[in-house]
């Protein structure tokens, strides 16, 4: 009987040890897939973080469309347009340099903003050839322009006009095209900055954009929706 007593009892002790290794091994388990779920939030949630995604901006491709449920938690890049800037006129051309060797080729497109805004008809081939055109600007019963005189790309210009605003420069050019200005255009006057659109930047370039923020502290790097970006531009 004693003997029986103390197989069984062994028989309990192993029962135990087994029911307790596998309550540590499934503790572990559970452990890891936490440890792993929380690792792809805190990714998803960095790269979020980092392009500053407004859902409410982003357009989807085909009008229409309904994606499929898993599609709607997050929007997709191929969506999305990354601007960075702006860029002082100081460093325009070393960020041009530097976004050159992303290879963007025609996804990449920049927007200048100016300190001014010039309402003007573009140089004319010669001095004569301005004089001219001014005679027929001043038939119209436009006095207020003068020919640029200055050597450089805007000589032989007909400035009509420098604005603080482009809202306001626009409404100068609509107040003389009844007049008959046709060829009269608005355009940035003393490039201040330089804002860079890359069109569907994929995580490498918006990555190698984040590590440009060093030498160009003034930029800062915001995804808006395509259709916004070229309608700001134009």
């Amino acid at each position: 009987m004693r003997n029986v007593a103390h197989d069984l009892s062994r028989v309990c002790i192993e029962i135990q040890m087994r029911i307790f290794f596998l309550l540590v091994l499934l503790a572990n388990v559970a452990t890891f897939a936490w440890l792993q779920y929380a690792e792809g939030r805190s990714s998803a949630d960095a790269q979020i973080a980092l392009l500053q995604i407004s859902p409410d901006k982003v357009r989807l491709v085909k009008a229409g469309a309904v994606p499929p449920a898993a599609n709607r938690e997050k929007p997709a890049l191929s969506t999305v347009c990354v601007e960075w800037g702006p860029i002082g006129a100081e460093d325009t051309a070393r960020a041009a340099a530097a976004l050159a060797k992303l290879d963007l080729g025609g996804r990449l497109s920049p927007r200048e903003a100016g300190d001014s805004y010039w309402v003007h008809i573009p140089p004319m081939k010669s001095r004569a050839d301005a004089e001219k055109k001014a005679n027929e600007v001043r038939g119209m019963g436009i006095g207020d322009f003068y020919i640029v005189q200055e050597p450089g790309p805007a000589q032989f210009a007909l400035s009509l006009g420098v604005f603080k605003t482009e809202e306001a420069a626009n409404n100068h050019l609509a107040q003389l095209r009844p007049k008959g200005i046709r060829s009269a255009i608005v355009a940035p006057y003393g490039v201040a900055a330089t804002t860079f659109v890359i069109r569907e930047p994929g995580d490498a370039v918006t990555l190698k954009l984040a590590e440009l923020k060093a030498e160009f502290p003034s930029a800062a790097l915001k995804a808006v929706a395509c259709a916004e970006a070229q309608s700001a531009k134009n």
